[in-house]
């Protein structure tokens, strides 16, 4: 759990937090359902909700997901395991939010800015346009008031404020960027006696009887892999198009709606000030009070002071009442009749619905010129024919699940919609190639669940593939004559790796160096060599010696195994550092990455006060 620390505490949390705040708040989890319930506690004294669990389980989840893909299944997970992660994604969520409030950055702007995200967001719009009745529908559905739903944004964005801030505040010392350069510019001199492992592998010769005995003792490393091949069909949106048919009359008509319509559509952008009648003891009451409003903006005071004083629409109040752009087919017909009479700036009189009193003001006008009747009369065309195909096309698919739960072979499927029923090639797993790019396709083929000749759907983004296991070839062990070269390269790497082994006893038993270096030249993959001046991140050798070279003192002696199997003896011959000269010219390279460093060091203090220095005293958790 430490890599994903480090990982709650890193940049990447404002990616996190702000992508998957107001998504996923709606979105449930298995996760909690039988885990949490009743009063959960505190940390760092801030009062640990349900809404918290369940922000903190959804974080969770889409965390693991960015690490492993969109199908990672986060219930699939050790219960401890998946409790762990949970319970530090609250810690983070509480004791940031902590810090927030404790240094006042939950605030009338971070309100603001609440709101201003809220009105951005897609889930609470229509055709593009924020909608509140959409807005209050989600959030009730979902156990919040509006104004709570607001609350729960601002702690979030003051949240995310405070941590961006602690990670902002870094910065290198000339002082520090010196030593980094200086420790980074050190160099070393060796020498070192290297025992090739490909060297040594080409110059192993098996024989026929080795060969055959170890294929012989060693058969499962020979068997062919399962092959599998599927017949399937395919629907096509693009296949469906032709059979789509235009009805008589059906331009023409769409088209003169079309301008009865862009006769009314001048883009009008208004505002408005809202009176909500049950916040009122009577009607009369919410009435008198937007016929105040309605006097002070007849008397000359500015339409956004009067929306800001009286307005009850939390959401554009501080706004000025803003509601963008006008459209029939979202706000009451009652505002499109009242926008009709008025002219760019000027004012509505009251106009009451069954819940509310408004007033309206026209804050922008913009008229254009409809379309060339041909362009219009392609698109109303080509809308029929995408709407209409994908139609035919789901009509089938919902024939062929219905013909699936009947027990239907996939010839019959094929031949009762009239489509024309393929065969795949024979696929392994390791060599799946489908033209349709498809994971499930895949996995489905190679479940240990698929059966032969039983069909089974699968809906994509603009086709569905029905498919049905038609051939399985069982792994079989393969002849000697089919795998020979596997045979021969096997041998050869495990002699190999055995015979260096033998070599490296050897060469450590050898105390003279004459001996030693009769016992270099009598292998042709055995070498010896000095490099002077050699850097920490230098090309010239693995980087897993050099780390073990820059990680030694002078005068020591190494043996390293590289991670292509090759053996090294290294003499650390010597150290060298830069002199003040040499840094001060290369110095100007070092500063970015000083910075990053320091950004990382002020990433580990956060995960140090976050995880260690919590207050946590959680109440009926399974933790």
């Amino acid at each position: 759990m430490e890599s994903l620390r480090n990982f709650l505490s890193g940049p990447r949390l404002i990616i996190v937090v702000l992508v998957c705040a107001l998504p996923f708040v709606f979105l449930g989890t298995s996760s909690l359902t039988s885990v949490f319930g009743g009063s959960f506690g505190t940390i760092n004294g801030e009062d640990v909700t349900e809404t918290d669990l369940q922000l903190a389980s959804n974080t969770a989840v889409q965390r693991f997901k960015s690490i492993y893909g969109e199908e990672f299944d986060f219930d699939m997970l050790d219960d401890d395991l998946r409790m762990e992660s949970i319970k530090q994604e609250l810690i983070v969520q509480k004791v940031l939010q902590s810090g927030a409030r404790s240094l006042g950055l939950i605030n009338n702007n971070t309100v603001d800015e609440a709101k201003k995200s809220i009105i951005r967001n897609p889930q609470f719009q229509i055709n593009g346009i924020f909608d509140e009745n959409v807005y209050e529908a989600q959030v009730n559905s979902n156990g919040y008031t509006k104004e709570g739903y607001i609350e729960l944004m601002t702690n979030l964005l003051a949240s995310e404020l405070y941590r961006s801030s602690l990670t902002g505040l870094n910065f290198a010392t000339d002082y520090e960027i010196f030593e980094l350069t200086k420790l980074l510019e050190k160099s070393s001199d060796i020498e070192f006696t290297k025992l090739s492992y490909n060297g040594l592998k080409n110059e192993i010769v098996n024989t026929s009887d080795e060969l055959m005995e170890f294929y012989d003792n060693n058969q499962i490393l020979f068997f062919s892999s399962e092959e599998r091949s599927f017949k399937y069909i395919l629907l096509s949106q693009d296949l469906y198009k032709d059979d789509v048919v235009v009805p008589e009359s059906y331009i023409e008509d769409a088209y003169k709606e079309y301008l009865d319509n862009f006769s009314n559509s001048a883009q009008v952008r208004f505002s408005h000030i809202m009176i909500e009648k049950s916040n009122y003891e009577s009607r009369d009451l919410a009435f008198d009070v937007i016929t105040k409003a309605e006097d002070l903006i007849n008397s000359g005071l500015d339409f956004s002071k009067v929306v800001s004083d009286f307005s009850e629409d939390i959401i554009t109040k501080d706004i000025g009442g803003d509601l963008e752009y006008f459209d029939s087919e979202i706000f009451p017909e009652e505002f499109g009749l009242a926008i009709a009479n008025l002219g760019l700036n000027e004012t509505s009189g009251v106009i009451e619905l069954d819940e509310t009193f408004h007033i309206l003001k026209v804050t922008e006008l913009n008229v254009q010129e409809p379309l060339a009747e041909s362009q219009v009369k392609n698109e109303l065309i080509n809308e029929l024919v995408e709407t209409e195909s994908y139609a035919l096309m789901n009509d089938d698919f919902d024939l062929i699940d219905e013909m699936i739960a009947e027990g239907s072979s996939i010839e019959q499927i094929a031949e009762y919609i009239s489509k024309t029923l393929e065969e795949s090639d024979l696929y392994t797993q390791e060599n799946f190639s489908f033209d349709i790019k498809n994971s499930e396709i895949r996995n489905y083929l190679f479940s240990p669940d698929s059966k032969m000749a039983a069909p089974y759907a699968i809906e994509l983004d603009d086709m569905v593939i029905v498919m049905s296991l038609n051939n399985l070839i069982e792994p079989a062990l393969m002849s000697y004559q089919e795998v020979a070269d596997k045979v021969g390269e096997l041998l050869a790497e495990s002699k190999a790796v055995d015979k260096l082994d033998l070599l490296e006893e050897e060469f450590n038993s050898i105390a003279d160096v004459q001996d030693k270096q009769s016992f270099i030249e009598t292998y042709n993959f055995v070498t010896t060599d000095t490099f002077v001046d050699v850097k920490r991140y230098s090309s010239l050798l693995p980087q897993e010696v050099l780390s073990a070279v820059f990680n030694a003192k002078a005068g020591e002696v190494l043996k390293v195994n590289a991670q292509n199997g090759d053996k090294y003896f290294v003499d650390i011959v010597a150290f060298k550092q830069p002199n003040e000269s040499e840094i001060n010219e290369i110095i100007e390279e070092y500063k970015s990455f000083a910075q990053e460093r320091s950004a990382s060091k002020m990433s580990e203090v956060i995960n140090e006060d976050v995880f260690e220095s919590a207050r946590v005293n959680l109440n009926n958790l399974i933790f």
